[in-house]
């Protein structure tokens, strides 16, 4: 049989093969590539990262391309040199009952992506990852992660990344806590380039930001022109606040920030030796999808 007779006999045979070969994840020199269509849909950074040595981090999704292919994040921004892309971290982290590190500012602590593996399945593709919390003052791991990332295209304007987080600790009097204000910030957190045109929208409608955190629900909607085209694009972060210990609430900023599900706040959380804790998120990138289609996602979100 020719090789396009086979090819038809495959797709004949299993529809969603044609699917599948849309999806590839590409190895380069600092991380994992994952092309749609041979296009760039997201990059996680595997290595090490720095701006001329300083804030080095990986463990990180940058750029996240929008439905148009421009990239909607931001990596090491003027505004705060530390933030990256999407990221999850906090300022606080303890070790045997000791402050080693502040992990939001990238100082004393590094991540070694291990075991990293893909899978690419119809519409999905998945990493999965262990990433070692090294405290760096001693040069050994305080916190396991394992980390799985799941790409889906939903239709041609909708797509999603899943984002599931296990953090077990490795030695005791391990503790993890937010910055120590009122704001208490820290968790899962996207640093997304703002348009001015930037509206924030929850399941009760048109969110104001304020300096400390606001209830507004379990997900939360960014309108605007992101990619520069006079279109209309919501990026919508969802999560599980009912899960979170110690849930703050959101920290929203209008400009020059990133985007956070805030938790556990400025009181460190422990976490016993061997123990892990848990939360997932998940970032929808859609065109002007209204409240009701967001929240049927929302709802397929929590039951998967």
């Amino acid at each position: 049989m020719k090789t396009g007779g086979f090819l038809l006999f495959l797709i004949l045979l299993n529809p969603s093969f044609l699917r599948a070969q849309n999806l590839e994840f590409r190895q380069q020199k600092e991380g994992i590539l994952l092309l749609e269509n041979d296009k760039p849909r997201y990059f996680y950074q595997t290595e090490t990262k720095s701006l001329e040595g300083k804030y080095p981090r990986a463990n990180y999704i940058h750029p996240l391309y929008g439905l148009d292919g421009k990239s909607i994040t931001e990596d090491f921004p003027e505004d705060h040199l530390h933030q990256r892309g999407i990221f999850w971290t906090w300022h606080q982290l303890y070790v045997e009952g000791k402050r080693v590190g502040d992990p939001w500012l990238c100082e004393n602590i590094s991540w070694k992506v291990e075991d990293v593996k893909t899978e690419i399945s119809e519409s999905k593709a998945v990493i999965n990852a262990e990433v070692f919390w090294i405290n760096d003052q001693k040069n050994e791991a305080a916190i396991k992660e394992n980390l799985q990332i799941t790409f889906k295209r939903h239709t041609k304007k909708a797509f999603s990344l899943t984002f599931e987080i296990k953090l077990t600790a490795l030695k005791n009097g391990v503790a993890i806590g937010g910055s120590e204000d009122a704001k208490g910030y820290g968790g899962f957190s996207p640093r997304i380039k703002l348009p001015e045109n930037i509206n924030f929208e929850s399941e009760d409608g048109i969110v104001a930001p304020q300096n400390l955190p606001v209830e507004a629900g379990p997900w939360m909607n960014l309108k605007g022109d992101f990619e520069g085209n006079r279109k209309t694009t919501g990026i919508t972060i969802m999560g599980e606040p009912e899960k979170l210990p110690n849930y703050q609430g959101w920290i929203l900023r209008s400009e020059k920030s990133m985007q956070n599900m805030a938790f556990p706040g400025a009181e460190p959380l422990s976490i016993s030796k061997d123990k892990s804790i848990s939360f997932r998120n998940q970032i929808l990138v859609h065109e002007n999808l209204n409240k009701k289609a967001i929240t049927k996602y929302y709802k397929k979100f929590i039951r998967e």
